[in-house]
């Protein structure tokens, strides 16, 4: 995949958003070429040639998008030109080169895109994640543990509820008439006209 920002033209890397020229490696003489800076109206002027490619571009175009509306003499571009030319080292205008008659044109090739490596995580990278899943299996555990809480409180209102009317009946039953307690334990009752006796001691009723 190319970098459309980032172009080789001549000895030079250009990033296109920058006005700097830096030294190619791809030229053995990198090491001794330095950085180079190029004005507004070169990068104005490298960038709409960029653009146009792989077509040329007319005079009249590349005044337009290099100086827009101000005004300017019949050798401005030709000396804009010569000053790109010599800070790209064009001297055989092999770089800038010209049609007779249509325009100009920009020799030059996209970078390629620089692949992006993955940083292998270190060990203080995968600590914080080792902790963020301890506490999450941690809050499971303590979210199931309230879940089953809940649900036993669940239950025992459901059957609180359930025994309820039992318990209210109990309350508000009238006692057995004609109850009798004895000093050994036994209560003597009437049941539906039947006499009977409780022993409570062996929670034992026993009627007739």
């Amino acid at each position: 995949m190319k970098n459309r920002n980032q172009i080789v033209v001549g000895k030079f890397n250009w990033n296109r958003t920058t006005h700097y020229l830096q030294p190619s490696t791809l030229h053995d003489e990198a090491e001794k070429q330095e950085t180079v800076k190029l004005t507004n109206k070169q990068k104005a002027l490298l960038n709409c040639l960029v653009d146009a490619y792989p077509n040329t571009i007319s005079n009249k175009e590349i005044i337009q998008q290099v100086w827009g509306y101000e005004y300017i003499s019949q050798e401005s571009l030709p000396q804009l030109i010569n000053r790109t030319r010599r800070t790209l080292e064009d001297h055989d205008k092999i770089i800038l080169v010209n049609t007779p008659g249509i325009g100009y044109s920009l020799c030059f090739e996209f970078a390629p895109e620089e692949p992006v490596s993955q940083p292998k995580n270190t060990p203080e990278e995968l600590a914080p994640r080792l902790v963020g899943t301890q506490n999450f299996k941690v809050w499971n555990v303590i979210f199931a543990v309230a879940l089953f809480a809940t649900l036993i409180n669940i239950w025992e209102t459901a059957k609180a509820i359930y025994y309820k009317h039992d318990f209210e009946q109990v309350l508000k039953a009238a006692p057995y008439p004609e109850m009798k307690r004895s000093n050994d334990g036994k209560i003597t009752l009437t049941i539906d006209n039947h006499e009977c006796t409780y022993y409570k001691d062996q929670l034992l009723l026993q009627c007739p």
